[in-house]
């Protein structure tokens, strides 16, 4: 799958106001789907991370179990909320739930989403 395939099944799996349950709890809405970039509402935040961010890191774990662990250290600034310049850690559960809405894992949500016991899913090759 290329970006831009990515990107064009991503904006139709996940259109405004499309609302989903959190793994930890919670739900998370769909507020606006851009060009560059997807904004969604978790609780009282407004999260906005980029399509190419969500691309690169489904293209360097696919074929692979990735875990939320993996995407922080992947990419700190997307996907943790501690690092500087600070990403967000719901980004993890949100690039999860994409990559299974647009059946691109093997198997369901594992792990507790804490220390460990990440959350995980295998990645197809495509």
């Amino acid at each position: 799958m290329t970006e831009q395939e990515f990107i064009r099944a991503a904006k139709t799996a996940l259109p405004t106001d499309y609302t989903f349950g959190n793994p930890g709890g919670g739900t998370s809405q769909i507020l606006n789907v851009g060009g560059n970039a997807i904004t969604y509402r978790r609780g009282n935040s407004s999260i906005r991370v980029h399509w190419t961010d969500l691309y690169r890191a489904f293209d360097r774990f696919r074929g692979q179990r990735v875990t939320s662990t993996d995407l922080r250290r992947f990419a700190p600034a997307v996907f943790d909320s501690n690092a500087r310049p600070a990403g967000h850690s719901c980004n993890c559960t949100f690039l999860f739930h994409l990559l299974q809405k647009l059946n691109l894992t093997e198997g369901g949500l594992e792990g507790l989403g804490r220390r460990g016991s990440p959350f995980s899913l295998v990645l197809k090759d495509d």
